[in-house]
């Protein structure tokens, strides 16, 4: 069965963005080790990525062209997108992320969102997190995770240090690797 798998980076304090939205704060460092190491062994076993409208609007301010082409890719929101490298969806994630994982393919990967990957922790949906911690303390911003009403136990696989990034990566209890 497919995994599903978030993958990125966060402040020591436990944010994905400032309070802007901004990832301005993560861009000083330099990632070509993390990106050689960690990302691309990661992306070789995606073949779908979900995110929030937020996500993919921040994401196409910062590029002229969608970096996900080799994917499909969905979009959480309530108005269409018109993209043909996009599928836009208005409904409950984890109705989502259910009738994926039960499709042939490759791993999923949710890409930013802290709603998003809450609830797919809370429905026991995420398989795996594997995350990049820089030394910034932002003091506000968007969180990886925000209200969850379900405790969880994840199990430390791995960890490595690419510079000023800790990567670590967690696989939730008694899933099969």
């Amino acid at each position: 069965m497919r995994k599903v798998k978030f993958y990125g980076a966060i402040s020591l304090d436990g944010y994905l963005a400032d309070e802007n939205n901004s990832l301005e704060w993560l861009f000083k460092y330099d990632d070509s080790d993390i990106m050689d190491k960690s990302y691309q062994p990661f992306i070789k076993d995606i073949d779908t990525t979900i995110m929030g409208r937020q996500t993919y609007d921040d994401l196409m301010s910062m590029t002229d062209e969608f970096p996900y082409k080799d994917t499909t890719n969905y979009v959480l929101t309530h108005n269409k997108i018109n993209s043909d490298k996009v599928i836009s969806k208005n409904m409950p994630i984890e109705k989502l992320v259910t009738s994926l994982k039960e499709k042939s393919g490759n791993d999923i990967w949710v890409i930013g969102g802290g709603k998003i990957v809450s609830t797919l922790i809370d429905h026991r949906l995420i398989d795996s997190l594997q995350i990049q911690i820089t030394p910034d303390i932002l003091g506000n911003g968007i969180k990886l995770f925000t209200s969850i009403s379900h405790s969880s136990e994840f199990n430390l696989i791995d960890s490595q240090r690419f510079g000023q990034f800790i990567d670590l990566t967690y696989q939730l209890k008694g899933a099969t690797a």
